[in-house]
């Protein structure tokens, strides 16, 4: 069994200060706890003008993190980090004795795909079985170029015959209104929402339709996949002014085998309390259901 673990850190060694010091290091702590093999990582801080000025402070976030938990981020000695279009950027690690694929190391950045945000993804050798992961971010202020952002990385995922996984912080709803009904209707109203709300007022679902539709990206969620129950990923920060949300998601491409997903589970909220804003999602795999290598 494997299982992968999506966070977005809020901030990830942005300053070091007592307190930010205190709460990256509770951070690191529930990492460490969780014990995942696999780790997609969103919102590590590095700001400067442009992409060559934020990457060495990228890189270094990445490295930071891996150490504090003993994990692995590099393939071919680069380091399995994708620099933003502002300041968070995203990053993947995984634990010794699995392997990551020679020449596998994709980005999705705004220098080359127009990325928001930014997307890296990796082939992992589990063991002679193959997997493809990702960590993105989308952005939460233009839902039109989050769909667009999702086409770059369809075009990543669905490229191939190896099977995948990506997680991140999709910062919208998923695609069926059943699962994911729409918490703004009965919210009070604060600026915020409207980001997240096409302009007759419904909760707009693009990002996560072109991802999910059957008739374009064919990614499955992976929540439903593993039948859990909907819970909330974001709401419980004083800083978020949005009512609770399942915004941080796990997705399988559409040849991953069904069976792969074995269970899936959100970190409750008063354990991560405000270390962060947005609540680790862990999904379980059984990599014996990959084709072997």
């Amino acid at each position: 069994m494997t299982t992968l673990m999506t966070i977005n850190a809020l901030d990830l060694y942005r300053r070091d200060t007592p307190a930010d010091l205190a709460r990256y290091a509770a951070v690191e702590d529930l990492i460490r706890q969780e014990d995942p093999d696999v780790i997609a990582v969103q919102e590590i801080i590095a700001d400067g003008p442009d992409s060559t000025a934020k990457r060495p402070g990228a890189v270094r976030g990445l490295r930071r993190l891996a150490d504090a938990v003993q994990r692995r981020c590099d393939v071919d000695g680069q380091p399995a980090v994708a620099v933003g279009g502002i300041m968070h950027h995203t990053g993947l690690l995984w634990r010794d004795g699995i392997h990551p694929v020679p020449d596998s190391l994709h980005t999705l950045t705004r220098d080359d795909a127009g990325m928001w945000h930014c997307a890296v993804s990796v082939v992992l050798d589990l063991g002679g079985a193959r997997l493809r992961v990702g960590s993105v971010q989308l952005s939460p202020f233009d839902l039109t170029w989050a769909t667009m952002d999702v086409a770059q990385v369809l075009r990543v995922f669905n490229t191939g015959d190896v099977p995948g996984l990506v997680g991140g912080d999709w910062n919208c709803l998923g695609g069926d209104p059943d699962y994911d009904p729409d918490p703004y209707q009965d919210a009070p109203w604060h600026p915020d929402h409207v980001y997240q709300l096409t302009d007759t007022g419904e909760v707009d679902r693009r990002p996560a339709r072109r991802l999910e539709a059957r008739h374009l990206g064919r990614m499955r969620d992976c929540a439903r996949l593993a039948g859990v129950d909907w819970a909330a990923t974001t709401g419980h920060h004083p800083a978020d002014h949005h009512p609770p949300r399942r915004v941080d998601r796990w997705y399988a491409t559409h040849h991953l085998p069904d069976n792969t997903v074995t269970g899936l589970r959100t970190i409750s909220a008063d354990r991560v309390a405000t270390i962060t804003d947005h609540l680790p999602v862990i999904v379980d795999i059984d990599h014996r259901t990959l084709t072997r290598t």
